[in-house]
């Protein structure tokens, strides 16, 4: 069968069943349990999410509840329900897969540039389309003072509220549902330990559960006159008044409009993170189709450039050289936006704001795109040839003078055989594989070595972490000495899992030194970023690093054992033994596990 065809029908069938589920169902049990669910995984450090793109698939779920209308006698949507959702949605989201995946009759006859497309054109469309905005709110909201608040007057013209009034609303709507949230744990706090009042605090709990994620109309207008009925129209919508979705890949009007009125009076918001990542959204996307979209995007570039600066500091020493705009001749040849000089480094940074563009859905045509997008002026291959010229020339023992853009030296860089020179390229969206993985299409000399890409919210979450630890810049010359060494050897969308891998063990040294062609990484190893948030934004507990042996698994062993097969570098197994599930899990990636490697047995 055509895979195309193959997939509609996939997708046909799916959202038929899906529709079906969500129909009978009321709006306000729906949105109710999706809200629990994003309560529960950012509290819990042991949340095992079984949903493969949670970011997107709750979206998508959303959007087709509100594409049809409130049942006139409505069920409750209860764990049943959710667990039959959640299977369709894996199903619906996994469909794709077979677009990339040769038939039986093509297996062994294809070649290998037949393989080296499918491989970038699938990372590359998974990773866009399954993945949202990796960042909390406070890394949102961030964002949205440094790209959006400096265009207010635009904003308010076109949707008649600013950035910082809509900004507003979103911390009044949080810190309201953050209120009900904190009354409810109190209120189970105090039902474990007043025993004997336990018919009453039952009651109050079982309210306070009923109120979660409600938003009163009234209470936002009287707080907000005159423009808490604009936010209302921009970010709101009602079941039924949404546009029927047909593909997973089709944006959900939930993305855009996360407020879900449930009566003229009261609205729900299943997701806070939602809320304000909505803001951004319509903010930027009014802006790039406005008559300011030139001076915003030249906003938007100068902005990055004065992150990447900031979020650099962290890591180096107070003895360190920092220089941002300046250029390598006095009549402006050939710019860097940061250089920085430090114990053992050179740190050569372009930053980068273009977003990653929308692959086709045509695996051949979608490698075209994604690889001269990946070439432009604006793109990762033009940062790196940046970088690339200094790191060459240092190398190769020349002097590089810095001038700034009065054609003034500023400072030079004096060859150090003691200095590892890194080209680093800060992004300002996440583009995945096609950043952790620069095999997949860089161009470069074999001589010359990898740079390292990694996305801004991504080099914050590093800095956090860097600080909380006490590392310098002794840690990050060798996690970028080996990290480099890593393309096209270990494999992993998320920068964080490398870096997770890295402080969990001390090094990079197991992985360069294993005779595997190729290492797929624990996306466990993330997880070490959630649980430093949770500890300093949440109240969580202490994050401690012990560092840990790691442990490498065969994958197609495991497969067909249908259990952990774990080997040393040389790919022989260890001796079998009946791991406990509250063990520490083998992989080193922290976690126990029945919460890592064990948590599907």
């Amino acid at each position: 069968m055509n895979p195309g065809r193959e997939l509609e029908q996939e997708i046909t069938s799916g959202l038929t069943e899906l529709r079906g589920l969500l129909g009978a169902c009321s709006t306000y049990s729906v949105s109710r349990w999706c809200f629990s669910h994003h309560i529960h995984s950012a509290h819990s450090a042991d949340s095992a999410d079984p949903l493969l793109s949670p970011a997107k698939q709750i979206p998508f779920l959303l959007a087709v509840l509100l594409s049809g209308q409130e049942p006139e006698s409505p069920v409750d949507f209860g764990e049943d329900e959710w667990e039959r959702a959640k299977s369709i949605l894996n199903r619906l989201f996994s469909a794709y897969m077979s677009l990339y995946v040769p038939s039986k009759e093509e297996l062994g006859t294809l070649a290998p540039e037949w393989h080296r497309v499918r491989e970038v054109s699938m990372l590359a469309f998974l990773h866009y389309f399954n993945n949202g905005l990796f960042a909390s709110v406070h890394q949102v909201v961030e964002r949205i003072r440094i790209y959006l608040a400096p265009f207010d007057a635009e904003l308010s013209a076109a949707l008649g509220i600013s950035a910082t009034q809509a900004l507003a609303i979103c911390q009044w709507i949080s810190d309201q549902l953050q209120r009900s949230l904190d009354d409810l744990q109190a209120t189970a706090h105090g039902e474990r330990e007043e025993r004997l009042k336990l018919l009453d605090k039952a009651e109050k709990l079982l309210l306070g559960m009923n109120d979660l994620g409600l938003v009163l109309l009234p209470k936002l207008e009287a707080a907000f006159p005159g423009i808490a009925g604009v936010f209302c129209s921009r970010f709101s919508v009602q079941r039924g008044e949404a546009p029927e979705i047909r593909y997973p890949t089709e944006q959900s009007i939930y993305e855009a409009r996360p407020l879900i009125r449930i009566s003229g009076t009261e609205a729900f918001c299943p997701s806070i993170n939602a809320l304000f990542t909505a803001l951004l959204l319509v903010g930027e996307r009014t802006l790039l189709q406005s008559p300011a979209r030139d001076k915003f995007l030249r906003s938007r570039d100068k902005a990055l450039e004065n992150e990447a600066l900031a979020k650099i500091r962290p890591f180096l020493s107070p003895r360190a050289s920092i220089w941002s705009g300046v250029y390598e001749t006095p009549d402006r040849q050939y710019e860097h936006d940061v250089v920085a000089v430090d114990d053992g480094l050179y740190l050569l940074i372009e930053a980068k704001a273009a977003p990653p563009i929308e692959p086709f859905r045509d695996p051949d045509k979608a490698f075209v795109r994604l690889r001269d997008a990946f070439r432009a002026d604006k793109g990762i291959q033009k940062a790196y040839e940046q970088g690339n010229r200094i790191v060459r020339k240092l190398k190769a023992g020349d002097v590089v003078p810095l001038y700034d853009a009065r054609g003034r030296e500023v400072g030079r860089l004096s060859p150090d055989q003691s200095k590892l020179p890194v080209g680093v390229c800060v992004t300002r969206d996440n583009f995945g594989a096609l950043a952790t993985n620069l095999a997949l299409l860089l161009e470069k000399d074999a001589s010359d070595s990898y740079p390292w890409v990694v996305n801004i919210i991504d080099l914050a979450n590093l800095a956090e972490a860097w600080s909380y630890f006490g590392w310098g810049p002794a840690e990050l010359r060798k996690y970028l000495e080996q990290r480099i060494l890593l393309h096209g050897k270990a494999l992993s969308d998320d920068e964080l899992d490398y870096a997770g891998y890295f402080m969990r063990h001390g090094s990079f040294d197991s992985v360069i030194n294993a005779r595997a062609d190729l290492l797929q990484l624990n996306p466990k190893y993330s997880d070490l970023f959630d649980d430093l948030y949770r500890h300093l934004h949440l109240g969580g507990p202490t994050v401690t690093l012990e560092q840990t042996e790691p442990v490498l698994m065969d994958l197609k062993r495991s497969l067909v054992s249908d259990q952990p097969v774990f080997v040393d570098g040389e790919g022989r197994t260890f001796p079998r033994r009946k791991i406990g599930r509250n063990e520490p899990c083998p992989c080193g990636s922290g976690k126990k596990y029945k919460r890592c490697c064990g948590a599907n047995r």
